[in-house]
């Protein structure tokens, strides 16, 4: 596979990812907590359905690649994908956590993993666990600048979760960040706002 059809893959994949912004936006401006878990667990109902017959079966497993085949990488070929972590954990997500806090933590999903993607594969040069310094240095600043726009005045709270959600992302101990990030993120902030 050449470098090319890489980075073209990878930029579906983001295209992707980055569209799963519509989860918190709905959220945040059209839906209540009880529509949107009800649709959200219908789509990821579907979705590990899907993956399930994909697993199973030679015929579905033709048919998943031919239409997502673009966006699965080489691993996600013998496991569950991004997409349907990225439900899972949306549905956690709200269910677990205050609306604000989910929201903020799906858009840090969605914003700051495609932009660290973005970023660390076409221009990182220095590894940082997992990943590379520049894109670590693009989630951190995505992160923080969604955790301030929810949370003005917590400048100590958003630096920290932002740091620790930041190295979570850059190693992420077998999870799929797709689930990691959200729950991480929504734990982070229902912790700090007990303090």
């Amino acid at each position: 596979m050449t470098a090319l059809s890489i980075r073209s893959n990878e930029v579906v994949r983001k295209a992707i990812h980055l569209s799963s912004a519509a989860i918190p936006l709905l959220y945040w401006h059209l839906f209540d907590k009880d529509t949107m878990l009800k649709g959200l667990l219908f789509i990821s109902t579907g979705f590990l359905l899907a993956e399930y017959l994909r697993l199973r079966f030679d015929w579905a497993k033709k048919a998943f690649m031919l239409v997502f085949g673009p966006a699965i990488r080489a691993h996600e070929q013998q496991q569950l994908t991004g997409a349907t972590f990225v439900f899972t954990g949306a549905v956690i997500s709200i269910f677990l956590f205050p609306k604000t806090m989910a929201v903020a933590a799906l858009l840090i999903l969605s914003i700051s993993d495609t932009l660290a993607a973005l970023i660390g594969i076409p221009f990182g040069r220095h590894h940082f666990f997992r990943k590379s310094v520049e894109g670590s240095l693009a989630f951190l600043i995505s992160s923080l600048l969604i955790l301030f726009y929810f949370y003005p005045q917590a400048v100590f709270q958003n630096l920290i979760i932002s740091l620790i959600v930041t190295l979570a992302e850059a190693n992420p101990i077998n999870l799929d960040d797709n689930f990691l990030i959200p729950i991480l993120t929504g734990s982070l902030l229902f912790l700090s706002s007990m303090v």
